[in-house]
């Protein structure tokens, strides 16, 4: 389990365990079983626990030895948990990041010009929102949007191999999320409107329109 997912998950779970109170006590010396936390062992424990102080989510205190003997959520921690478990809530939210999940994936997986099944992205680490796994139809709708948008090409049915295009190369390579590229990407057309002034002069409006991109959303 990496870094950031263990901070994920014990981010969520404080938040649920204590309320949102920041002067509730967690951890695993505050009469909460070691079973109840969401981790494997101690160790990844102080790693998370850790990881949230670092981010100013988490004001931990220490024994002797360095280690965290239990923690508190800060105001920003509070706030933070609440923000990730509406986005695990959304469905707008858990598709626009499978959409980038899976771009950027096939980007580091695949071979240059050979398929990647999709299917190898279900159990893979980068299937992963916040604590939350994204089931096939979310990803089977993020691969379709994908192909509706030239991002990438298919070899069959839905969640079998695809290619990656140079627009989803693009986009990757942008480091900015599908949609946000998309937006840059719109193609701008200028009209100049020329209307008589007074007597001797001329004037002229400019008007700017931005062309309308499919969105490559699945029906």
């Amino acid at each position: 389990m990496t870094t950031e997912r263990l901070i994920d998950e014990l981010l969520l779970w404080a938040l649920d365990a204590s309320g949102g109170d920041t002067t509730c006590d967690l951890g695993p010396h505050t009469g909460v079983a070691p079973s109840r936390l969401p981790f494997p062992d101690e160790a990844a424990v102080q790693q998370a626990a850790s990881g949230l102080e670092v981010r100013g989510w988490a004001r931990g205190f220490r024994n002797a030895g360095g280690d965290v003997v239990f923690f508190r959520l800060t105001s920003a921690g509070v706030r933070e948990g609440e923000r990730r478990r509406a986005a695990v809530a959304s469905r707008r939210d858990r598709l626009a990041f499978a959409e980038n999940a899976l771009l950027t994936w096939v980007f580091e997986t695949a071979e240059v010009g050979r398929p990647v099944e999709l299917l190898d992205f279900v159990s893979s680490p980068a299937n992963y929102f916040y604590g939350s796994r994204l089931s096939v139809d979310e990803l089977d709708t993020a691969s379709r949007n994908l192909v509706g948008l030239n991002m990438l090409s298919t070899t069959g049915g839905p969640l079998t191999g695809v290619r990656l295009e140079p627009d989803g190369t693009s986009c990757v390579m942008s480091g900015q999320p599908v949609r946000t590229y998309l937006q840059q990407q719109r193609p701008v057309h200028l009209e100049q409107h020329v209307h008589e002034g007074g007597v001797g002069a001329q004037g002229f409006s400019v008007h700017q329109q931005l062309g309308d991109r499919g969105t490559g959303a699945a029906s």
